[in-house]
């Protein structure tokens, strides 16, 4: 419960500062949203829902749109899927920090689904993820990232203790500027605290390569209207997967 009202408070603190007199005065809004389609849901080389699914990103950023603290939501159009995310980030000069509250509450799942505001380390459905990312500048713009899960539901089989699974990854834009733009990454996982005689992690049963990924992106003329289309081939050699995922940004 003390993480929930962190939250709260940490909100409530941010709106009266962005929407101060004093930030207002280049008709600065700090208040924005999105909407996304997706056929699946692929996230760090997993694949969260195969199920069709609308993505809503809820946020708030400061004039320099260096700051930002958000709400993400996910539901699958068949009802199996659901998730509910906080966040809070930072940007700068390629500079990226960010902290998120991962809740995903689907049908069926292993763990607790069903209590949003249960934040003991043994029985909560959440775990909370803490990345640090970086991107050079200039005509070498590779992206390295390091995320750890430092809270949650990444125990293990025994539930005893914090494993602090890690991925790290790096991307790097091999098109750009062209009709359709490709990335190219590669990420590896593993456990920074892992339970004796095991490997396993929150994304695989073994430290090693779980994602292989390319995105193709490009932006659709529909009259007046530009929808950016991406296109992302994920395989995943830990788990022996592979999935193709396609999006609509809508706005």
């Amino acid at each position: 419960m003390k993480y929930f009202k962190l939250t709260v408070v940490s909100l409530l603190c941010l709106s009266s500062w962005l929407t101060s007199p004093a930030q207002n005065e280049e008709k600065h809004n700090p208040v924005d949203f999105s909407l996304q389609l997706k056929n699946m849901h692929l996230w760090r080389g997993l694949q969260v829902t195969n199920t069709a699914l609308g993505a809503v990103d809820l946020h708030l950023k400061d004039k320099s749109n260096s700051f930002a603290v958000g709400l993400w939501g996910g539901a699958g159009f068949t009802g199996d899927y659901k998730e509910f995310d906080y966040y809070v980030s930072y940007s700068k000069s390629g500079f990226t920090v960010a902290l998120w509250d991962i809740y995903n509450f689907s049908k069926g799942a292993a763990y607790n689904n069903r209590q949003a505001f249960n934040y003991s380390a043994r029985e909560t459905g959440h775990f909370m993820d803490l990345s640090v990312a970086y991107c050079f500048q200039g005509n070498f713009p590779l992206n390295i990232s390091w995320a750890t899960v430092i809270f949650g539901r990444d125990r293990g089989a025994l539930n005893e203790k914090n494993l602090y699974s890690t991925y790290v990854s790096v991307d790097y834009p091999v098109l750009k500027g062209g009709p359709v733009d490709v990335r190219l990454g590669v990420a590896g996982a593993f456990a920074l605290s892992p339970e004796e005689g095991t490997d396993a992690h929150f994304y695989s049963k073994d430290a090693g390569i779980v994602s292989i990924n390319m995105t193709a992106s490009k932006k659709l003329q529909l009259g007046n209207y530009t929808l950016p289309v991406s296109v992302t081939g994920m395989f995943n050699p830990a788990n022996n997967e592979a999935n193709l995922q396609i999006a609509l940004d809508i706005f």
